[in-house]
């Protein structure tokens, strides 16, 4: 990756983009070709250069594919020229004559260097570089007057009546509107203004989290209306605007999150080293506290650990149910059973979570976690956190009436969307605090259904480990402490589509697999793969 990229901010030239030649008759000079005012700027930097090299062809060509993909008597739109296969989206090339299916589509652009292809179903622009669509104000305006010219495959000379911003439309739009450009991927750091690295982690893993990040950048929280004071919501939209709407590479300095973050709570205040799981813990409540909607009555969130007929009631069941960004995302369930040995009756509660904290160690013959042996990997802490264990003091049956001994065992009883996971690497006594370095080996693909309430319960039932389905979750990001207990450093690994980036501070680089899964990981955040 380089230090240094340059930026060219490609605009229209000034001239006139009539096509027809300057004549001496008095008489109007008809021309078919649109005689259009040109924008001030293009859709992508990839289409301005396009347009640079040959503007009247890129028209031209944009003109027939639109005119073929608008009208509803054309079927040859509709078929692949590589596959033959018969579809309902198709792209037309706007370099040559050829119509492909989305996947062919991509494999021409990159064999052909024909980035761009127009959609058969409204002919809007698709640029394979961007990967993404483009909005070109000359092309749409060529779009909208054919669009008006075809009406039931008889195309009529008419000029579309609908509203057509003015001069001094333009330019307030021009003003204040920040265009995304196509470097704009959210690969950047922070700036470490005094022993922050604790905030910049987690920063990261909520940037990169795109659930989060929809819900930023599709104006789920509008700073500009808000008139909370010290609103965190605000403070988290600016990074997120910095983030994903500038191609800057420098580290951003997130300087009203962090004095809000002060004001919100006392102890963080000042520039000493903070915990990142507390920070997480402090940082998900405050956002829940400034996006909670006005109306909760919808779906309770999260992958509920039932069966798809089962319905869940739409009455709340806790008090912190939410429609929030960050209970729809975080907010999970652990259902705790205590057994009782005399009379096997059983006390079912249930609990929220926003994540789960595991315990590195196995308990030592007395019931003592600081001189078990380490655990060696995440599932067997899952596994150790979900065992049936013996209570320590005795318990008041409610069906004895009287002390008993007793077992006690935590199932996951509703899974999020987003599974943070804390492994429990600090350890304090009344006399000492230390750090485990051990190793844990952790996965890049988690299944946690035999960690549910359903697995558990049916493994007793007929004694076979495990269900049908699965529940599969991708590694997201990994946050690591390095150094000791009481100083040292954050950095973490985020991946960003099929690539993994080190982020330490303001300084961001390329990472391996093989990074990632060696990383002494103090914080592991899972993405649920797909949604019923």
């Amino acid at each position: 990756m380089s230090a240094t990229t340059i930026v060219t901010t490609l605009k229209r030239p000034s001239v006139s983009m009539s096509s027809g030649p300057t004549t001496a008759s008095p008489k109007v000079n008809k021309n078919k070709n649109l005689h259009l005012q040109p924008p001030t700027f293009y859709g992508c930097e990839h289409i301005g250069k396009h347009f640079l090299k040959d503007n009247n062809s890129c028209r031209t060509f944009y003109s027939s594919a639109t005119r073929v993909a608008l009208d509803p008597d054309r079927l040859t739109v509709q078929k692949c020229a590589k596959c033959s296969y018969m579809l309902t989206q198709t792209y037309l090339c706007m370099s040559c004559p050829s119509i492909h299916c989305p996947a062919d589509a991509k494999d021409h652009a990159e064999s052909e260097n024909h980035p761009f292809g127009v959609d058969s179903r409204n002919g809007n622009v698709f640029c394979f570089l961007c990967k993404d669509y483009i909005y070109d104000p000359l092309l749409e305006e060529i779009r909208i007057e054919l669009e008006a010219s075809i009406d039931g495959g008889v195309r009529k000379k008419r000029r579309l009546s609908d509203y057509k911003p003015t001069a001094e439309d333009l330019k307030s739009i021009d003003t204040h509107t920040t265009y995304a450009p196509c470097r704009a991927t959210g690969l950047r750091g922070f700036l470490n203004m005094g022993s922050t690295c604790f905030m910049s982690v987690v920063l990261q893993s909520l940037i990169h989290n795109p659930f989060v990040r929809n819900h930023y950048l599709s104006d789920g929280h509008k700073r500009g209306e808000c008139t909370r004071t010290n609103c965190m919501a605000c403070a988290m939209d600016e990074v997120f605007s910095e983030f994903w709407t500038s191609d800057k590479l420098d580290g951003f300095g997130p300087v009203n999150l962090l004095t809000t973050s002060w004001k919100c709570e006392q102890a963080l205040a000042g520039y000493q080293q903070q915990d990142a799981h507390e920070y997480l813990q402090f940082l998900l409540n405050q956002l829940h506290s400034t996006n909670k909607p006005s109306d909760a009555s919808s779906e309770e969130p999260g992958v509920p650990d039932a069966k798809p007929s089962e319905k869940p009631s739409s009455k709340p069941a806790h008090p912190t149910d939410c429609t929030c960004i960050i209970h729809r995302v975080f907010y999970g369930k652990l259902q705790s059973d205590v057994t009782c040995e005399v009379c096997k009756n059983v006390t079912t509660a249930e609990d929220p979570v926003m994540d789960l904290s595991l315990d590195l160690r196995l308990k030592n013959k007395k019931g003592q976690l600081g001189q078990g042996a380490i655990i060696q990997s995440l599932q067997q802490c899952l596994a150790r956190f979900t065992a049936t264990e013996k209570l320590d003091r005795e318990y008041n049956c409610g069906k004895c009436e009287a002390p008993r001994e007793a077992t006690k065992q935590l199932t996951v009883k509703r899974l999020p969307p987003v599974l943070c996971i804390q492994l429990k690497r600090f350890e304090h006594s009344s006399n000492t605090s230390s750090k485990i370095d051990a190793p844990i080996r952790f996965p890049l693909e988690l299944d946690m259904t035999p960690y549910t309430t359903r697995a558990k319960r049916k493994a007793k039932l007929t004694g076979l480990p495990g269900l049908p389905g699965q529940v599969l979750y991708d590694l997201l990001s990994v946050v690591v402490h390095k150094g000791e207990i009481n100083s040292g450093h954050y950095i973490c690994y985020c991946r960003d589509k099929e690539q993994w980036f080190q982020f330490d501070d303001s300084v961001v680089t390329l990472a391996t697999e093989k990074q990632v899964l060696q990383a002494q990981a103090y914080l592991l955040v899972y993405v649920i793969r797909t949604i019923s």
